[in-house]
């Protein structure tokens, strides 16, 4: 490993959990995940009343909001006053500018990140210095349900720059002995080199896996086809929606539990599954309300929230265009946390056809790899250009043969709506969105 690899493992072990509050607030939300649920709507109030006062103090953006609408720093006294304040949305916060970030703040305890842009540009987001410790205490208490160690090693394929992205014959993986992570450049994570990658984890006897789900599926994949045996304890997905047979192949190749969680870059929601596999909606981190889609989709829900700890660049009641089922169950494991039957993926995401008819990617999927019987395919993207037609651009694994190909086409004919056409593009890669994602719906037609 190199100096700067070295050093940049010091500082970011410095930051996350010595220079900040990681370790008073992992010890809180140790005791916090028990309490009741009018405990937690308790905490809830303090918090959101404490930020609506740092908000009016020093938020130029929303003191002139508050005083156009009468309301005082003071005013909040249950949590449903929340909706005092109007909902916004990316367009809202690009348009206002400076004005939302905290003046409070020098700039030397500010840090400058970007969203994922999953539905167009990423969008920069300021966040203190000390909130990176208390965003880590929230993932490290998820860590502790999937029965992950504090030093327990582990890999990461996401966003993390290793090489850059046009550079095809460098090194893709880097270990930091510091913090015990691999990271895995999920810019470069194809057919070709994800056997590497899995050999990379498998020398340095990692058990646990982070990243996005396509590229840890490309891995899974991989390793099926080649016969290589990679045994993990735990892969934890996040930054992209995990469907049925991504989680399926993934548990069978590597015989492992999974456990996925939802965050954002605006830092203001967290949906976090628990050993029970169950998602819950993390009270502490924010207040999330879910707002009905529409009558026709009963159980279907924007996630509208408001996060607690990110003082410079705080958003109110942020809408970031995700939906989710809601569910009123109760989860075995004990905690009073709220609990959602699955993640959806964002709003935009879905086919929809000249008769109304919309699919998420998840019943795509299911009709043309389930139900169409085809499992040779390792990548997937589908791109709609007209109201009328969707190409289904795909890259083929290593027993691709062309009754795959017929087997799609069958299925698509018979499942999907009559009146939407579909063409099949095979390709070396699909997509990617420039934080290394993949975007398994590109819609671009008006929703």
């Amino acid at each position: 490993m190199g100096f700067k690899a070295m050093t940049n493992g010091v500082a970011h072990l410095i930051v996350k959990r010595y220079a900040g509050p990681f370790w008073l607030h992992r010890r809180w939300l140790s005791k916090t995940q028990w309490l009741s649920s009018s405990e937690l709507q308790k905490i809830q109030l303090k918090l959101l009343r404490r930020l609506v006062r740092h908000c009016y103090g020093s938020v130029p953006y929303y003191r002139n909001s508050m005083d156009e609408r009468g309301i005082s720093p003071d005013s909040i006294g249950t949590l449903k006053e929340i909706e005092k304040f109007p909902i916004i949305n990316k367009r809202e916060v690009l348009k206002a500018g400076h004005s939302i970030i905290s003046t409070k703040y020098p700039k030397w305890a500010i840090h400058k990140g970007r969203t994922g842009g999953s539905t167009g540009t990423p969008m920069i987001v300021y966040r203190t210095l000390f909130s990176l410790g208390t965003e880590h205490a929230f993932i490290k208490r998820q860590w502790d349900w999937a029965g992950v160690g504090m030093r327990e090693k582990s890999a990461w394929i996401f966003q993390r720059v290793v090489a850059s992205p046009e550079k095809k014959d460098a090194c893709l993986y880097e270990y930091d002995p510091i913090l015990k992570e691999l990271t895995l450049s999920a810019y470069h994570c194809s057919v070709d080199t994800a056997l590497d990658y899995a050999k990379a984890i498998k020398e340095r006897g990692i058990k646990v896996v982070v990243g996005y789900p396509s590229a840890i599926y490309m891995m899974a994949k991989t390793c099926m086809n080649s016969g290589f045996k990679l045994d993990l304890r735990v892969v934890i997905s996040t930054w992209e929606a995990m469907t049925e047979p991504m989680r399926k192949t993934i548990s069978e190749a590597f015989g492992c539990r999974i456990f996925d969680f939802y965050g954002s870059g605006e830092r203001v929601a967290a949906i976090h599954k628990c050993e029970r596999g169950s998602y819950h909606i993390v009270p502490e981190y924010g207040l999330t309300e879910l707002i009905p889609v529409d009558e026709c989709e009963e159980d279907h829900f924007r996630v509208v929230s408001t996060g607690f700890w990110n003082k410079a660049m705080p958003l109110i009641r942020y809408d970031m265009g995700d939906i989710v089922a809601r569910s009123d169950d109760r989860c075995s494991c004990g905690r009073e946390f709220p609990v959602v039957k699955s993640i959806i993926g964002k709003e935009g995401d879905i086919i929809q056809s000249p008769s109304g008819i919309q699919l998420g990617v998840t019943a795509v999927v299911q009709i043309l790899y389930t139900i169409g019987g085809t499992n040779n395919v390792l990548e997937t993207q589908f791109v709609q250009d007209a109201l009328d037609h969707i190409t289904v651009e795909f890259v083929p694994g290593p027993k691709f043969a062309e009754d795959d190909r017929t087997n799609m086409r069958n299925s698509a004919v018979r499942f999907l709506p009559r009146d939407l056409k579909v063409d099949f593009k095979q390709v070396e890669a699909v997509k990617r969105t420039p934080m290394g994602k993949i975007r398994p719906i590109v819609s671009q037609i008006a929703q």
